[in-house]
């Protein structure tokens, strides 16, 4: 569950950072919701999500009124968001349409709105902007096409900071040690050179070729497949993977999207899509997702200092690091500043 000791009061100031606010940000899963408001909270700002007919809107989960939260309340039959406290009703742009306790003649004051957020849904996620878009969400095929079965893992609430858990994510060499045994074995940590390759807007690695041997009673790790990783961080908190069998072009994708609760609190949700095992159950995907995230989340959640160092002469960086300090180089160009330091 979120802690709610590093909230700001409702109403305060949401966190400033002029990249973060205008970035697309995860607050559900698409099947998350459904006849009733949803509450998300972006860089310390509540937000109330709904459905409607037309689509999916976001409004600040605030009541000028009396400072009710409107995710708390309902969608009425003409599809506006109904305060819970004393049913003032706001439309999808926040502007409040009605307000029950005065007169059907009487006139609304022009300040009784709430502030409307931009919303997409996209990839079985429903994403927030709580400030102006500075992109749209990119296409990837993977993750829009029914032929390769795209599901939704998570949430997954992390203790961290969200670019903590990128860069984690851009990290080859703890698949040998934190996910021994599903990803990989120690006795094959050493990596290949990779390539690291830059543009405006994304890193990016050639191909990586990793060993990963299977595990059994009595094997002596001989026998296993080669996987070929490409990893890319296209927005600030957003990632995204393939792993292909170099043999048979069985290809796994997953994405890795964060939404920054707060400094030290995120929430992530995985996108994953596959072009083969499709009479598989869904859910075992899930839960072999599940199971690897939990190894990534106790890691993230006691590494020091908890915010995550853009002075490259703050930690000791090695050759295996290369996207990582790509990303961190990135982000610190681009401004980011909530989650480092």
């Amino acid at each position: 569950m979120i802690d709610q000791k590093l909230l700001k009061p409702l109403g305060s100031s949401a966190l400033s950072d002029t990249v973060l606010e205008n970035e697309w940000h995860p607050v559900c899963a698409s099947h998350e919701l459904a006849d009733k408001p949803v509450s998300a909270i972006v860089l310390e700002e509540r937000v109330a999500v709904y459905r409607s007919s037309k689509g999916v809107h976001a409004l600040r989960d605030l009541c000028v009124h009396r400072g009710a939260m409107l995710s708390k309340g309902w969608v009425d039959k003409n599809e506006n968001l109904v305060c819970p406290y004393h049913g003032w009703q706001y439309n999808s742009d926040g502007k409040c349409v009605c307000i029950p306790a005065q007169g059907k003649d009487d006139r609304i004051p022009p300040r009784a709105k709430a502030t409307k957020y931009h919303c997409q849904e996209k990839f079985g996620i429903v994403w927030v902007c709580i400030g102006e878009p500075r992109t749209d969400l990119p296409s990837f095929e993977e993750f829009e096409n029914p032929e390769y079965r795209p599901l939704v893992c998570g949430p997954y609430h992390v203790k961290a900071a969200g670019t903590r858990v990128i860069e984690n994510f851009t990290d080859f060499a703890h698949l040998m040690y934190v996910h021994g045994g599903l990803l990989g074995h120690p006795d094959y940590s050493e990596l290949p050179d990779f390539e690291v390759f830059k543009e405006p807007d994304r890193v990016y690695t050639g191909d990586v070729p990793i060993f990963q041997p299977v595990a059994h009673s009595g094997s002596d790790h001989r026998e296993g497949t080669t996987y070929i990783y490409v990893k890319e961080v296209f927005r600030p908190l957003a990632a995204r993977l393939s792993k292909r069998d170099q043999a048979t072009g069985q290809t796994l994708w997953i994405m890795l999207t964060v939404l920054p609760v707060s400094e030290q609190e995120c929430i992530v949700y995985m996108p994953v899509s596959r072009n083969y095992a499709h009479e598989v159950d869904d859910q075992q995907f899930i839960d072999f997702q599940d199971t690897v995230f939990e190894q990534d989340k106790w890691i993230i959640e006691t590494q020091k200092p908890e915010l995550l160092p853009l002075d490259l002469q703050a930690e000791l960086n090695h050759k295996a690091d290369m996207l990582s300090v790509a990303y961190r180089r990135w982000i610190n160009q681009m401004g980011v500043r909530i989650g480092t330091t």
